[in-house]
């Protein structure tokens, strides 16, 4: 065979999915193609399957890209909560918040309350969600903003600083 003969289908495939940015089709096809075969797949249903592999996959990183950029100071959902610690916690409005609603009214919450009843962890919990949901967050509390904010006006940059977190809804 000659060492200048054209790549057999595997590499080929292998190349168009590295190309087209098929990660999940790429690592998981060889067990996909025989799943099919095992389960006598017919076309569409394999196609059906190689598309949810890489639809799951890229949704799985865009939540872990969001999360990361979110700047939570932990990861804690809202299941995590340990609402007998706190009987003040309302615990079906914040159940209500976790699913998001108030985004899609374009509504503002603002969580207040002494220090130490769990504010931080219900933020994190509604935006660990909204990450869920593909959406942007950019976690802070009240006194870092204000922080941020106080340094910004007097470095006479307010303007820029508010813009960057209009980006982010606020």
């Amino acid at each position: 065979m000659n060492a200048l003969s054209a790549p057999g289908p595997d590499d080929y495939i292998q190349t168009q999915l590295k190309r087209f940015k098929l990660v999940d089709m790429r690592e998981n096809g060889d067990e996909i193609i025989q799943d099919a075969i095992t389960k006598n797949l017919g076309y569409k249903e394999f196609l059906i399957k190689l598309i949810q592999v890489e639809e799951e996959g890229k949704k799985r990183r865009l939540t872990e890209k969001l999360i990361l950029k979110a700047g939570f100071n932990y990861l804690k959902t809202l299941d995590d909560i340990d609402y007998a610690f706190n009987d003040q916690i309302q615990h079906q409005k914040i159940r209500e918040l976790g699913t998001l609603a108030f985004m899609e009214k374009q509504e503002n919450i603002i969580i207040i309350g002494p220090p130490g009843v769990g504010k931080s962890m219900i933020a994190t919990g509604i935006g660990l969600n909204a990450c869920k949901a593909g959406k942007t967050v950019r976690f802070t509390n009240a006194k870092e903003l204000t922080d941020q904010l106080g340094d910004a006006l007097k470095k006479g940059n307010l303007k820029q600083a508010l813009a960057h977190w209009r980006k982010h809804n606020f």
